[in-house]
């Protein structure tokens, strides 16, 4: 007995160590996956970069138009035969600077507009800010509980396979009949071809955590759930108006609509100011001019609005500001809609959970071990067997999805109202 001990412990010593695949598993609460999420998401990262990139044209419509210049010159003087003549008597110099200026507060309605382009820009930024953390936070969940049914049809397939082992000896033997040996055969195919199922499932859940963080696809993310409980009494204290108010507040998609909507109305105003010609100032200077020599003169120069006065860009720019308004007006009821339907799922799914008796599955753990106690020492028959593992692990299943429904019913209401209501 020693010398197998011995040799026991030197066979594990000598095994490969666990510590590589330790090392390519990363441990991750929701709160630290939201931290790791907002610092390392590409499409954040390159979202945000429009903020930015419309505070330059916000920048850039504040610039004021460069003045332009006219220089003319004579040459070749043909009394002189001079080439390019500099000289005062012997040529002729003309030089004229001119300046626009917008009338009607041009500039002042552009600056407007692309200020209103900068809040759009950070609407949309933070709309897919809300958006992706829905889907980090379901995925989060999703993956939990996923491992947690693969837990239990592991511990399942496991506890049958050994039994089908016992069995197929009792079989060789002739202790046992086939048609019994046949059915534990089939409904541990079942469980494999089942467990196989959540595993695909599982790939895809990792897969879509991984991209979402930035982590690479060779690390096993696991994710860790602190305790759900607490949330339980938020629940119960949730009010419609009051999430219908905080969708009005948190909704960037909805404030993307109002913006837009502002945007028509300052391109409208602005369309109208186009109506209005702009003031054309010259200054210019003529060195042999015909009148006197070195000529100075000033000038002004304006355009007359007699055939076109914008009549069709303020027409439409009309008709934009009343579809824009219409398309905000139906999407403040689609986002109302979206926040009474998750609310409602959520009182229908936290409901059935507070229901639940959470002690049943540990009772039933308890009695599936001694059935298959009794089974092995053939005291109940293989139907009865089969019928109470088949209970227990649909429990198990069902209990494990009812939780996962819970917490996805709570995070839909989160990106309903645009916000966290609850505790992380």
């Amino acid at each position: 007995m020693k010398r197998i001990l011995l040799f026991v412990f030197g066979w594990l010593v000598s095994m490969p160590t666990v510590s590589l695949a330790q090392s390519d598993t990363l441990r991750l609460t929701l709160a630290q996956a939201e931290a790791q999420f907002r610092q390392n998401n590409l499409q954040l990262m390159a979202n945000k970069l429009g903020i930015t990139e419309n505070q330059a044209y916000e920048f850039q419509a504040k610039l004021w138009n460069n003045p332009s210049i006219y220089v003319e010159q004579m040459p070749y003087n043909t009394q002189t035969k001079e080439v390019m003549p500099l000289r005062q008597r012997n040529s002729e110099q003309v030089v004229q600077l001119q300046q626009l200026l917008l009338l009607a507060g041009k500039r002042n309605k552009q600056l407007a507009i692309a200020r209103t382009n900068t809040e759009l820009a950070s609407d949309r930024f933070y709309d897919l800010l809300r958006t992706l953390n829905y889907q980090l936070r379901t995925t989060f969940y999703d993956l939990y509980y996923t491992q947690q049914a693969l837990t239990v049809y592991e511990q399942e397939t496991g506890t049958l396979r050994q039994t089908v082992t016992l069995f197929q000896q009792q079989y060789d033997k002739g202790n046992v009949p086939l048609k019994d040996l046949t059915r534990l055969k089939a409904y541990l195919f079942n469980l494999t071809s089942e467990r196989q199922q959540l595993l695909r499932k599982l790939t895809d859940d990792q897969a879509d955590l991984a991209v979402l963080l930035n982590a690479s696809p060779s690390v096993t993310l696991q994710p860790v759930l602190e305790n759900t409980e607490a949330i339980q009494p938020a629940v119960g204290q949730l009010n419609l108006n009051e999430l219908l108010k905080l969708a009005d507040e948190n909704r960037y998609d909805l404030k993307a609509f109002r913006d837009q909507a502002i945007q028509e109305k300052q391109n409208l105003a602005l369309q109208k100011a186009m109506a209005v010609p702009d003031l054309s100032v010259q200054a210019t200077y003529d060195r042999n001019a015909g009148y006197i020599p070195n000529y100075v003169g000033v000038g002004v120069g304006i355009n007359l609005p007699v055939f076109n006065k914008n009549q069709g860009n303020i027409k439409a720019a009309t008709i934009r500001t009343q579809s824009s308004q219409q398309a905000t007006d139906a999407y403040q009821i689609q986002v109302e809609s979206d926040v009474q339907r998750a609310y409602k799922k959520v009182q229908q799914t936290d409901q059935i959970y507070r229901t639940f008796d959470q002690k049943f599955n540990g009772d039933f753990s308890r009695l599936i071990e001694g059935v298959t106690t009794n089974y092995r020492k053939q005291n109940i028959d293989v139907v009865e067997f089969l019928d109470f593992f088949d209970s227990f692990k649909s429990s198990q299943i069902q209990y494990n999805q009812l939780q996962n429904d819970r917490m996805q019913s709570l995070e839909e209401l989160n990106f309903a109202v645009g916000t966290n209501l609850f505790t992380k």
